[in-house]
């Protein structure tokens, strides 16, 4: 399959090299919904035998990026109407989760951190600022020390970057200053220990975004 690149770095087995190419090409929208994976080629374009790529597609099957149809085989996953409200119930509560864990953990180089990554969704060029964006809002998650959290987090994230990449990528942005606003008032929730305050501030976040892409 063209689509698939090599995954820069090393990897442990030849599966995670499988996953991390298949998932890169189909986060980016190369290998579109309904498209199907076909195992033999994917060995084919790595050199390997198709053992390693069935279980990176079990893997997939399990992030939600594929899914095994009868006399088909592994397909890329589609989304439905309510995708964009289902993704951003789920960001909203488990930052909210996240939340009540990092006010009672988060240190001074967390907070650090936090602002060095709200400064890069600040300076990030238009075409960048979603992937600032979510890197700030895995910071945040990353301060509760909650790796279950984190992981859910991470997998949620990556459906709403994919759609983001297959429905939204043209489409107007979000009010870009106010989030980046909000973003400081995280910060500053997080510094002070004020949980109402970053809650409250986290869910209107989550809502208006939902708002702007659901229209």
């Amino acid at each position: 399959m063209d689509v698939l690149h090599p995954p820069s770095g090393k990897y442990p087995t030849k599966q995670a090299m499988v996953q991390a190419a298949l998932r890169e090409a189909i986060i980016a929208g190369r290998i579109k919904p309904g498209e199907r994976v076909v195992i033999d080629e994917v060995a084919r374009r790595f050199g390997i035998s198709i053992i390693p790529v069935r279980e990176a597609l079990r893997q997939l099957e399990a992030e939600r990026l594929v899914t095994s149809q009868p006399h088909v085989g592994p397909v890329v996953t589609g989304f439905d109407e309510g995708a964009v409200a289902e993704l951003f119930t789920l960001l909203e509560c488990l930052e909210l989760a996240a939340a009540r864990h990092a006010i009672e953990r988060v240190t001074e180089a967390d907070l650090v951190e936090l602002a060095k990554a709200a400064d890069a969704v600040e300076r990030a060029a238009p075409a960048r600022w979603e992937e600032a964006n979510a890197r700030f809002h895995a910071r945040l998650a990353a301060c509760a020390r909650m790796p279950r959290i984190a992981e859910m987090l991470t997998a949620v994230s990556a459906e709403w970057e994919r759609l983001y990449r297959l429905r939204f990528r043209e489409s107007a942005a979000p009010d870009r200053i106010r989030a980046e606003a909000d973003h400081r008032e995280f910060v500053a929730a997080l510094h002070k220990r004020d949980l109402p305050a970053l809650e409250a501030g986290l869910r209107e976040h989550n809502r208006r975004a939902l708002s702007h892409y659901r229209g």
